[in-house]
């Protein structure tokens, strides 16, 4: 009987070491990615009719001089390149890359550091910064690659539901970096 005793004990504390083991594993890979997407995107109606005018230059000249390096930038491409890898795996168009969203994405994503909404840092709505171009909108931030932003968004239905909508057409994605951390806008159109 003794003997049994202290094999169920043994077997108790092995069981116990593994479970700390596990949890110490799962806290070190959360801290390790320790990105979010929130839990939802933003999407407004499509227009009856293309918009009339163009984007602001002023707006755009904005969102260019935030760019953060050259590096930022490939890395942007390289999550639509991804993004568009997921949509053609649906039978989807691939979206194209527009650089008046891209700058609009940008603004957005140096607003995150002080405020991770779709509303603006001002109070205002998200598209706002453009509202002729900006049609849907997917955030994310603490994520360091395309690869992990993208399957963030992938494994978030609503975030999915932007990325997957047949009806968008073009794409800008920008990346702000502050205090180390990532932050991602991702802006959609339907033209």
């Amino acid at each position: 009987m003794k003997e049994g005793i202290k094999v169920n004990r043994k077997l108790g504390i092995a069981g116990v070491l593994l479970v700390i083991c596990l949890v110490a594993v799962l806290v070190i890979v959360k801290g390790r990615s320790g990105g979010s997407v929130g839990d939802d995107a933003a999407t407004r109606s499509r227009p009856k009719a293309a918009p009339a005018g163009s984007v602001d230059p002023n707006v755009i000249a904005k969102g260019n001089s935030l760019w953060q390096g050259q590096s930022f930038q490939t890395n942007s491409k390289n999550a639509l390149n991804l993004v568009n890898q997921q949509r053609a795996g649906s039978g989807l168009a691939a979206l194209e890359w527009d650089d008046s969203l891209a700058a609009c994405a940008m603004i957005r994503a140096a607003e995150l550091p002080s405020l991770f909404s779709h509303s603006r840092p001002d109070g205002s709505d998200w598209y706002t910064v453009a509202p002729n171009i900006m049609y849907g909108e997917n955030l994310a931030q603490g994520y360091n690659s395309p690869d992990a932003a993208v399957n963030a968004w992938m494994n978030s239905p609503a975030h999915r539901e932007n990325i997957m909508n047949a009806s968008f057409k073009s794409c800008g994605i920008g990346i702000y970096e502050s205090g180390g951390k990532w932050y991602w806008g991702q802006e959609f159109g339907y033209y």
